[in-house]
């Protein structure tokens, strides 16, 4: 051992999750906190954007976060990072041991918040990983196995931290032809990077359409603006290896790329938790206030599992914003100020090509997947009135219970959807995540109120088009 630190809290993650528990916790008045990170800290979500220079011309490194110089964090931030990955944790000693650079540090805590956040994952085929490899520290899930980034093929590639954004971003510079497999936001967003940046990309999907976040109609209006951009759709595809030449289907079909970006989802990395013998299912299990089943750790971010506001469901969120949201309630508690994390339901809201696409809740697939019985009403919108030209076309979807199942009730809104040209539908998903969360009903969309401008929107009221069509479905 090199040293031996005391901290009154230990932060494990230097995530979203992570540097929001050491900001609460400072000012809250909680002096002695540590953070062991990894990794630079990055703006994860704008990664491609720094690979495709459009929305930020100065590349991935204006995406990392310098601590040195962030307006939010405290500038004790720089003596109390602890470069490296916590290697072994004992609960009942109250000590973790952190391997890094700098050797092996033991250090010991009064209270721990594990944000470890998650790893992408990428299905165990053939041609993904070479060995020796170099070791970075960071990993992937390979199938069920955790491994090194540093043993993915020279052609294979992953975006969740600096260094990936890094390594793609060069990889762009250079190549003609790139294979994007995954259709969910950031593959998308990684595809379109790619594309403004002069490579020629497919698409696979092993899914029977694009995006999982919306269902098939939905999803239809997004594939649609990807062929009319030149790109090439793969779905309900299976991959049998990576050549060095690109990727091979299972049904014999080469795709032809320089390289291929796997973005195929993440998993939470529960190795910690496991190790250190708290209970765990599809995440780590905490109460409201964050709380795992050791009365002093707490734990935030894309590890954690929580329950759906809407259904009482249990889900894995995946989502930065709401690890920040979780982070001021651990360290609330801690600080001795009880607080609980209010009703959560996940959403995602991108935009491809000059197509806005937002989804929050359960889509009828999901739904119907989980035994939910459930009904989608839709309804063609108009971003502006039809005199005005440059008004757009778009759909709004609801997904919405049509019989009791545990605490569902008849009526009860669990999802939107909405695809649309021109403008953002980010504050409407934000309304309609309100609504679910808080498990209101069709009827009460009368309560809320239509604000109408010409220079903003369409005089035809949605809320009332929504609610008609489902008294008709309610026959009410």
């Amino acid at each position: 051992m090199s040293g031996l630190i005391q901290a009154d809290v230990l932060v494990v993650g230097g995530g979203p999750g992570g540097r929001v528990s050491y900001m609460a916790l400072k000012q809250l008045g909680v002096e002695n906190v540590k953070m062991v990170a990894n990794e630079e800290p990055t703006v994860i979500c704008s990664l491609p954007y720094g690979v495709g220079r459009r929305l930020v011309p100065a590349g991935p490194e204006a995406v990392v976060v310098d601590l040195s110089k962030s307006h939010r964090l405290p500038p004790t931030i720089l003596q109390d990072v602890i470069q490296g990955n916590v290697a072994a944790l004992d609960l009942d000693r109250r000590e973790a041991v952190v391997e890094g650079k700098g050797g092996r540090q033991s250090v010991t805590f009064g209270h721990l918040i594990l944000a470890p956040g998650a790893v992408p994952w990428i299905p165990p085929v053939e041609g993904v990983l070479e060995d020796p490899g170099t070791e970075t520290g960071t990993g992937i899930l390979y199938g069920g196995e955790w491994v090194d980034k540093g043993r993915l093929a020279g052609n294979v590639f992953v975006l969740r931290g600096a260094n990936d954004a890094r390594r793609l971003d060069a990889f762009a510079a250079k190549a003609k032809r790139a294979v994007v497999v995954g259709t969910g936001a950031i593959g998308l967003e990684t595809a379109e990077a790619l594309a403004d940046r002069g490579v020629s990309v497919t698409l696979v999907e092993a899914l029977p359409h694009v995006v999982a976040a919306l269902d098939e109609e939905m999803a239809a209006r997004v594939q649609a603006r990807l062929q009319e951009k030149g790109m090439t759709v793969f779905t309900g595809a299976r991959i049998e290896r990576v050549l060095p030449e690109g990727l091979k289907l299972e049904d014999g079909t080469v795709l032809q790329g320089d390289g291929v970006v796997f973005a195929t989802g993440v998993r939470p990395d529960l190795r910690l938790a496991k190790q250190a013998g708290l209970s765990t299912e599809k995440g780590i299990l905490v109460d409201s206030r964050m709380q795992t089943s050791h009365p002093r750790v707490f734990a935030v971010g894309d590890a954690v599992q929580v329950v759906d506001g809407a259904t009482g469901e249990t889900i894995l969120p995946l989502i930065g914003t709401l690890a920040m949201r979780q982070a001021m309630v651990a360290a609330a508690n801690i600080a001795g100020r009880p607080m609980d994390l209010p009703p959560v339901t996940v959403w995602g809201v991108s935009e491809i090509f000059g197509l806005h696409w937002g989804s929050v809740g359960w889509t009828e697939e999901m739904a119907n997947r989980a035994g939910i019985p459930v009904a989608g009403i839709s309804l063609p919108v108009r971003t502006r009135d039809p005199f005005m030209p440059e008004g757009r076309d778009g759909v709004w979807k609801l997904v919405v219970a049509t019989a009791p199942r545990g605490s569902v009730k008849p009526g009860q809104i669990l999802g939107f959807q909405v695809a649309q040209d021109g403008d953002s539908p980010l504050f409407l998903a934000e309304r309609f995540l309100d609504m679910i969360s808080r498990r209101e009903t069709v009827m009460d969309l009368f309560g809320h109120y239509f604000i109408h401008s010409p220079a903003h929107n369409a005089v035809d009221d949605p809320y009332l088009g929504l609610l008609n069509q489902a008294m008709q479905l309610f026959g009410r």
